[in-house]
């Protein structure tokens, strides 16, 4: 992928924050940045943008339910959070300093993630487009489980589960959870 392509996005509520990520100059050229806010809308924006980086403030409230839902919103996206001295939360490629950040970044660090990017785009994912949670919830149906027991599994509501079911039956036009999950099996998501 060209750094010239690049799109990143920041999802935060700091705008001190977003200028500085904003400002930052790559040694190549400089990557679309846009802005999501933690709303229900900014996980709308952040699907809709389908960025290269997302880059997660780790200032804000429950981060790793927020990563869970930014991963999910963009499966095949990098996803950093912006913190210091922590490792990341599940779902989280890696963690960037914000002592890094404020301090100028090195290079062409974000030519370097686009890279990595392209690399860590899973064929699962690039063939159906499905997220995460889906291939989690489809796996545990082919492993014969209810809704409740993928729920308790993966930590997930019930609803949540069949929700996520549908959406990954929809996006596999599968005509029934059986053909989603045959589909899934076919496609290398999970070993059958």
């Amino acid at each position: 992928m060209p750094a010239a392509a690049l799109v990143a996005m920041y999802v935060g509520e700091d705008p001190a924050r977003a200028r500085a990520l904003r400002s930052a100059q790559p040694g190549g050229p400089a990557p679309r940045w846009e802005i999501a806010d933690t709303s229900l809308a900014g996980l709308r924006a952040v699907r809709q943008s389908d960025p290269d980086i997302v880059i997660v403030d780790g200032e804000v409230d429950d981060v790793p339910a927020l990563c869970r839902d930014v991963r999910a919103a963009a499966p095949s996206a990098v996803v950093l959070l912006l913190a210091e001295d922590t490792s990341p939360p599940p779902g989280v490629d890696g963690v960037i300093s914000w002592a890094l950040l404020r301090n100028g970044l090195p290079g062409n660090v974000f030519g370097a993630l686009a890279e990595v990017a392209a690399v860590a785009r899973t064929p699962g994912n690039r063939v159906t487009g499905l997220a995460a949670q889906e291939i989690a919830v489809l796996e545990c149906a082919a492993r014969g489980m209810t809704a409740e027991e993928t729920a308790a599994e993966l930590g997930l509501t019930p609803a949540a589960a069949r929700s996520a079911l549908r959406t990954a039956k929809s996006k596999l036009r599968a005509s029934s959870r059986a053909h989603a999950v045959a589909l899934a099996i076919r496609a290398g998501l999970f070993p059958p």
